[in-house]
């Protein structure tokens, strides 16, 4: 029950934080990791994965193969936040400002009284 929770979860977050397009090649991760395990037997899978997203495989034949795979060569921008410590610390007013506030009526005094009464009536038809 956890197995299928998890696989259900990843693959919520794989749907919702990947192009679909990248999603339609995980096939061809597959394939390819069958390939390197039939050629070397002793390696797994998070192996294989860190061969190919982390560094290089070690084979150069393949290079073109290796670029299909998902979410290899990505061609999009992305945006990152970047926070940099404050070097001087900055100086904070004693007394923050305050603006001195005014408020008017656009109306003079005699026709806003008349006005008030009617808006707290019902409709009438």
């Amino acid at each position: 029950m956890k197995r299928a929770l998890m696989i259900v979860m990843v693959g919520i977050h794989l749907a919702g934080n990947t192009e679909v397009g990248q999603l339609l090649r995980l096939p061809e991760l597959m394939t390819h990791y069958f390939q390197h395990h039939r050629q070397n037997s002793d390696i797994s899978f998070m192996e294989f994965l860190a061969m190919h997203y982390g560094g290089d495989d070690g084979t150069n034949a393949d290079n073109d193969y290796d670029n299909q795979l998902p979410c290899h060569n990505l061609k999009h921008n992305t945006i990152s936040l970047v926070f940099s410590p404050m070097i001087n610390e900055a100086e904070i007013a004693v007394q923050p400002f305050q603006p001195e506030i005014r408020f008017s009526s656009c109306l003079p005094n005699s026709k806003a009284d008349k006005h008030v009464p009617l808006i707290l009536q019902p409709p009438r038809a």
